[in-house]
């Protein structure tokens, strides 16, 4: 084979392997993929403004949680808290009256009336973070976001409302002694339940008297 035929072959070669490498694609489909990038801020506020207000009507009295997880925990833990994934802390959206005993520069101190005793609980008013709100309203499910940068997007859209929209009106009028109605996210560790020094993660609050 003369060098003239070697030379048109690898050239064939070349361009072969260079048009298998290469593609066109329209300029719209490409703006089309653009367009449907998750914006959780969007999602979040959609979530706040269409579903959570039946979500937030629907809590469950505080007191008939600790009275049904006290006679028979699993089945009050199944049928009132949400988790998005297999394990131990399980999250609920529950709703109080209760009188505010001390009100600190993070958070409220609350004397929930239970029975013949009183509950002294936690109502966050500065730091508004994590899952809870998320997981508690029941309304996002793991199989429809498997990216978790996106579930983590929708929990820090949820707080970021919280934090600007709902507790600074409160937080500035409230004072000790006030008979406050809140509606909440709280935490438990189904395996290690303590009522006392509840954290309240608020979605809803009023101030009664």
């Amino acid at each position: 084979m003369n060098k003239y035929i070697k030379y048109s072959l690898l050239l064939i070669a070349i361009a072969l392997v260079a048009y298998k490498s290469v593609y066109f694609e329209k300029l719209s489909s490409r703006k089309n993929i653009a367009t449907t990038t998750f914006d959780a801020n969007a999602f979040s506020r959609k979530l706040w403004t269409e579903q959570f207000p039946a979500k937030i009507d629907s809590a469950t009295q505080l007191t008939t949680l600790i009275d049904e997880v006290n006679a028979d925990g699993g089945a009050a833990i199944n049928k009132y808290t949400h988790a998005l994934a297999v394990g131990n802390y399980r999250y609920a959206l529950i709703k109080v009256d209760a009188s505010a005993m001390d009100v600190k520069e993070d958070e409220i101190v609350l004397n929930v009336g239970h029975a013949d005793s009183i509950i002294p609980v936690n109502l966050a008013t500065e730091f508004i973070y994590g899952n809870a709100i998320r997981d508690a309203s029941g309304l996002v499910a793991v199989k429809n976001f498997p990216n978790t940068a996106d579930l983590n997007g929708i929990s820090e859209g949820l707080n970021r409302i919280v934090r600007t929209e709902v507790v600074p009106p409160f937080k500035s009028v409230v004072k000790k002694g006030d008979i406050v109605s809140v509606v909440a996210a709280i935490e438990l560790n189904k395996d290690h339940i303590h009522w006392d020094q509840l954290e309240l993660i608020p979605v809803r609050l009023q101030i009664k008297q």
